[in-house]
């Protein structure tokens, strides 16, 4: 009887922790990651995983930003160097690095090598800077308390944009 107890008591407290957690505000969170030497944003909602950079297979024939392809739990992704996409140079290897994979409901396996990640972010204590970005994939400009400017990305500009699907050089 006292295991029964125990168990309903369980279900009971984690329901509650569930409904809690579905009830809070998380668009203010977001995800931090470094470009050469910019600060980046995506929301959670438009990121599937950041992971370790596995092996790439090199492409013949493609642009320098475009790294080749990885796979990643059987699946095959297209793997960008999004600094040198930009402009910014070559991202070097090293142990910091990331992929950041957005969301599968964009319908793209793409995954963008960042020179690492910085965990969360909640904008909402930051300053939303009045800013325009050339790059129609920078959704907005924010500024930290110590006055760093962070960039917010759109994913969906980014993977719809021409010159980024054009990997052919």
């Amino acid at each position: 009887m006292g295991k029964k107890f125990n168990l309903r008591e369980f279900q009971t407290t984690l329901s509650q922790q569930l409904l809690a957690a579905a009830t809070r505000d998380n668009t203010g969170s977001r995800l931090g990651f470094q470009v050469g030497e910019a600060n980046w944003l995506v929301s959670l909602a438009d990121t599937e995983e950041v992971i370790p950079v596995p092996s790439i297979v090199k492409v013949p024939g493609a642009r320098r930003w475009f790294r080749g392809v990885a796979n990643i739990r059987g699946n095959l992704y297209a793997v960008s160097d999004f600094a040198d996409f930009m402009g910014q140079g070559v991202t070097s290897d090293h142990a910091s690095c990331r992929l950041l994979i957005p969301h599968h409901d964009f319908g793209v396996n793409a995954a963008l090598l960042v020179r690492s990640a910085l965990g969360l972010r909640n904008v909402s204590r930051y300053q939303l800077r009045e800013e325009q970005d050339v790059q129609p994939w920078v959704a907005r400009h924010y500024a930290d308390d110590a006055g760093a400017v962070w960039r917010d990305l759109d994913f969906g500009q980014l993977l719809g944009n021409p010159d980024f699907l054009m990997v052919e050089s």
